[in-house]
């Protein structure tokens, strides 16, 4: 069957590890528009972490914050929203503030920490030459309880820098005794991420909701990813393929393999499908 939806991750399978959107990705994105494919970034940035460098009108959708939002990506029009729960989220932040650990609360398209973390955070992505991300996507805040607390949009995912394998565990074994929640890791700037949303704030699910309202069937979808926070997408797709410098873990959800973000494996895929080659279905 054709494919008629791909769904595409960005940091560390879109873009290089520059941060940057190549030539020629950006054409294979425009090509596969051009050939009547319904394009959808699936991401784990919040909606306003979709900076304009990599916003491309070839792009017809944004999954953000790992599945609490779908937006038209032409108008950034909310489609789907699922929120961890008030108490919850403030919860959650109470408990890694308690262990030191740094916090981004996701709301509105936007990340919220509290100083002096945001202020190191800003620095990190100076230091990595991603700056301009840092400062779209990312505020600070004096209370980050009582942010959350006065949030009216709804809390879509908190992410918890746990930059040690040990604080890693304890953060995560506290979370897996919450109900009611979604709890995956991902490759931070520090080193691991825990990244904690609603059940259904999850890529996968959010990415067949949006095939559902297109009239795609599953069996004609395609998705590309890199990391733990892809796996829900990548398992829920008709064809799943994992970059070359993917995680173990997703290389063996997938079927296939493509090469690494330094060599335009996300493009390479998209290519393939435009000339209806079979290897990816």
């Amino acid at each position: 069957m054709p494919v008629k939806l791909i769904g595409l991750d960005i940091d560390g399978t879109l873009l290089n590890r520059a941060k940057r959107l190549t030539p020629r990705t950006r054409e294979a994105i425009e090509a596969a528009a051009r050939a009547g494919i319904f394009v959808a970034y699936v991401t784990g940035r919040p909606l306003r972490g979709v900076t304009e460098n990599i916003r491309l009108a070839a792009v017809a959708y944004v999954i953000a914050s790992n599945g609490a939002t779908t937006h038209d990506a032409g108008t950034d029009a909310l489609l789907r929203g699922r929120y961890i729960p008030k108490d919850a989220a403030k919860a959650i932040a109470a408990a890694a503030l308690r262990r030191g650990l740094g916090v981004t609360a996701f709301t509105g398209g936007l990340g919220y920490g509290q100083r002096p973390y945001y202020d190191a955070l800003m620095e990190e992505y100076r230091e990595r030459g991603n700056l301009a991300y840092g400062l779209a996507s990312r505020r600070a805040c004096d209370d980050l309880l009582a942010l959350i607390d006065g949030d009216e949009n709804g809390i879509e995912n908190i992410c918890v820098d746990t930059n040690d394998e040990v604080a890693h565990r304890a953060m995560a074994a506290e979370m897996a005794g919450w109900p009611g929640l979604s709890v995956v890791t991902t490759r931070g700037n520090r080193g691991l991420n825990l990244e904690i949303g609603h059940p259904e704030a999850d890529k996968g699910l959010a990415f067949l909701d949006l095939a559902a309202s297109l009239g795609v069937d599953r069996a004609d979808t395609l998705a590309v990813g890199d990391d733990g926070n892809d796996l829900g997408l990548l398992r829920a797709a008709g064809a799943a393929v994992a970059m070359g410098n993917a995680t173990e873990e997703v290389k063996r959800a997938c079927r296939f393999v493509t090469e690494d973000n330094e060599h335009d494996g996300a493009a390479k895929v998209i290519e393939a499908i435009i000339k209806n080659q079979s290897c990816f279905t």
